[in-house]
C-alpha cells in the first residue's frame, strides 16, 4: 500500500538534496576551517594570478615610460610599491573571502540540519506503518 505522507517526505528530501547538494557534501566532509581555508588558497591563487595580469598590462601601458626613464627609476622603490599593493590587494579580499565563506558554511549548516530533520521526519513515518503492519497482523 502507498503512503502519501511518506511519498511526499521522500520527494521533499529529493528536492532538498538536489538543490543544496554542494553545500550539504561540503558541510559533511570538512570542518569549518577546512572549508574556509579551501576557498581562500583557491581565491587567493586566482586573485595572484589576476594582480600579475593587471601589473603585466600596467607595464604595457607604461613601457615606453618605462624604456626611456630605465636609468632613473629606483627599481628597490617600485618593486616594494608593487609588493605593498599585492599585499593590500590580497589582505582585502582574502578577508572578503573568509567572510562570504563562513555566512555560506553557516547557512549550509543550518540546511543540513534541517535535511536531517527531514530524514528523522521519514524514519518517524517508516516506524509508524511498520507499527500499523504489525498491528493489522497481529
Amino acid at each position: 500500500m502507498l503512503n502519501e505522507q511518506r511519498i511526499y517526505q521522500m520527494t521533499k528530501l529529493a528536492i532538498f538534496e538536489k538543490e543544496h547538494k554542494a553545500q550539504l557534501d561540503g558541510v559533511r566532509r570538512l570542518f569549518r576551517s577546512d572549508y574556509i581555508g579551501r576557498h581562500m588558497i583557491k581565491n587567493g591563487f586566482f586573485i595572484t594570478v589576476a594582480f600579475l595580469f593587471v601589473l603585466m598590462g600596467w607595464g604595457l601601458y607604461h613601457s615606453e615610460t618605462l624604456i626611456v626613464d630605465i636609468a632613473r627609476i629606483d627599481v628597490e622603490v617600485l618593486a616594494a610599491r608593487i609588493l605593498f599593493a599585492y599585499a593590500v590587494v590580497l589582505s582585502v579580499f582574502l578577508v572578503l573571502t573568509y567572510a562570504i565563506y563562513r555566512v555560506r558554511y553557516e547557512r549550509a549548516r543550518m540546511d543540513l540540519y534541517q535535511y536531517q530533520e527531514m530524514l528523522k521526519e521519514l524514519e518517524r513515518i517508516y516506524d509508524r506503518e511498520e507499527l500499523e503492519l504489525r498491528n493489522r497482523r497481529g
